[in-house]
């Protein structure tokens, strides 16, 4: 079962998946913030929502069951969505973070945790999801045999398609338009997961990790370069 409250259409739209006072909770803070709210209590419903609608993010909640979120983000990742995905979980075991994150979700919060820094990873999204690409002019960008359409989103390596997640994307474009320039991991950070950004750090490195095993195979050439003690660099 859905719960749908009613209002004004041309909001943003989030999908939550999460059961009793949490989701109620969830609902009424994002609702009263200008956000349209989806709530879904099971997977196959949020599996349904997020072919039916173009929702800007889906929040997760984790509280329970820790594997049932991770095998929800890897059923999504492999039917194609690429809507960003934010879990709430009760555990602060980094190897958890990780394990949601290699499932596919773009962040994860442990409890607890201050509301306003949720609305603020949501507003994050907002800027950097469908709702505000971080390129919105046509253009194609490309390094080497690496290119990379802005308009389309497509990703091709040696003629290639690749496929990434909204937040691979984000960095890979920022390490574009940067090529040949070695590259903060601050700066990237601010860039890529805004100023404001309340994360572990050391989700740049986990996405670094991502982007590697997707655009990089043993016969081509090596093209992200770890700057020990600095950053990264487009080779």
């Amino acid at each position: 079962m859905s719960i749908l409250p009613s209002v004004v259409p041309d909001r943003p739209l989030l999908v939550l998946k999460a059961c009793g006072l949490e989701a109620q909770r969830l609902a009424k803070t994002c609702d009263a913030v200008g956000y349209r709210i989806i709530v879904c209590d099971s997977s196959e419903d949020v599996l349904i929502r997020m072919q039916e609608q173009s929702p800007m993010a889906a929040l997760i909640d984790a509280a329970l069951h820790l594997s049932d979120a991770s095998e929800l983000c890897s059923r999504l990742r492999d039917s194609g969505s690429v809507t960003p995905l934010l879990v709430l979980c009760d555990s602060s075991d980094f190897s958890d973070r990780v394990a949601l994150l290699d499932s596919g979700a773009d962040d994860v919060i442990s409890r607890p945790y201050a509301i306003e820094e949720l609305l603020a990873r949501l507003r994050v999204w907002q800027r950097r999801s469908g709702m505000g690409h971080v390129d919105a002019a046509g253009d194609l960008l490309s390094h080497k045999d690496l290119t990379l359409n802005t308009e389309t989103r497509e990703v091709q390596r040696a003629g290639s398609a690749i496929r990434l997640s909204v937040k691979e994307y984000d960095l890979l474009l920022f390490l574009l338009r940067h090529a040949g320039q070695v590259q903060e991991r601050q700066r990237i950070l601010e860039a890529v997961w805004g100023e404001n950004f309340f994360g572990d750090a050391n989700i740049l490195e986990v996405y670094i990790r991502y982007l590697r095993k997707k655009i990089e195979r043993p016969d081509l050439e090596p093209l992200i370069q770890t700057i020990r003690g600095v950053g990264y660099l487009l080779n």
